[in-house]
């Protein structure tokens, strides 16, 4: 039995062609015993409604960069709550630059506001225009004073996203959990990315890329390709798999 981890935006969906294509060879890899997770930035609510509309089947959609898996029945297999202490220090970080928005991750969704019940992440999207230096600085203090907690950064190419998290909550996590559970092997678990939040995946399980990304991608990655269905075909035809 083998695994692979996709990416969402930019990885698995690049354009309609693309993602046709995908669904395709993944297809083909399910009926053979396989399994297929998404991964994504992505809340449940949004990467369901991705999956409805164009018609992917999978076995697990892990959400909030890893914070939250669930299986094909929309059952959370398993979540990484957010301890609460930290949370009003973290959002005194507002003064500090105009926030674009504010992202309570729940399980299921992100959410405006803050509802009083325990949350799986905290985001912060800001414009990279409106970032300030004093932000920055105020950030790395508050990272310093709490070492428990991961504060991530996400840079994209009109927006930053500023994350809290758990220690060592990414992308991983969820893939390791699903490894733990059916006793996979490493060298069964494929995975593919673009960005930042792919890292750690890509680093500690079979890393592939999509496109041209940053370097530091690149180097903990084995092959890059322009889709996913690339993988997949790989994946069958080689015999070292």
């Amino acid at each position: 039995m083998k695994l692979l981890v996709s990416d969402f935006d930019g990885t698995y969906f690049i354009d309609d062609i693309s993602i046709k294509e995908n669904n395709a060879e993944i297809k083909k890899f399910r009926e053979k015993g396989n399994l297929f997770m998404l991964s994504s930035g992505r809340s449940f609510k949004s990467l369901k409604e991705m999956t409805k509309k164009y018609k992917i089947e999978y076995d697990y959609l892990s959400c909030c960069d890893g914070s939250i898996l669930y299986d094909k029945n929309d059952n959370i297999l398993i979540k990484f709550d957010l301890d609460m202490h930290i949370l009003s220090s973290f959002l005194k970080l507002k003064k500090y630059a105009k926030i674009e928005r504010i992202q309570y991750s729940y399980p299921g969704d992100y959410y405006k506001r803050f509802h009083g019940n325990t949350l799986i992440g905290c985001n912060f999207v800001i414009k990279n225009t409106d970032i300030t230096e004093q932000f920055i600085k105020k950030y790395h203090e508050l990272e310093s004073s709490y070492p428990n907690y991961d504060f991530l950064v996400y840079k994209h190419d009109d927006v930053t996203f500023f994350c809290l998290k758990n220690k060592g909550i990414n992308k991983s996590s969820t893939v390791n959990f699903i490894k733990e559970k059916l006793n996979l092997q490493f060298k069964d678990i494929y995975t593919i990315g673009d960005n930042e939040n792919d890292y750690y995946m890509l680093k500690l399980f079979n890393g592939y890329f999509i496109g041209n990304p940053e370097d530091k991608i690149k180097k903990v990655s084995i092959k890059g390709y322009n889709q996913v269905s690339e993988l997949l075909k790989d994946i069958e035809k080689s015999s070292k798999f």
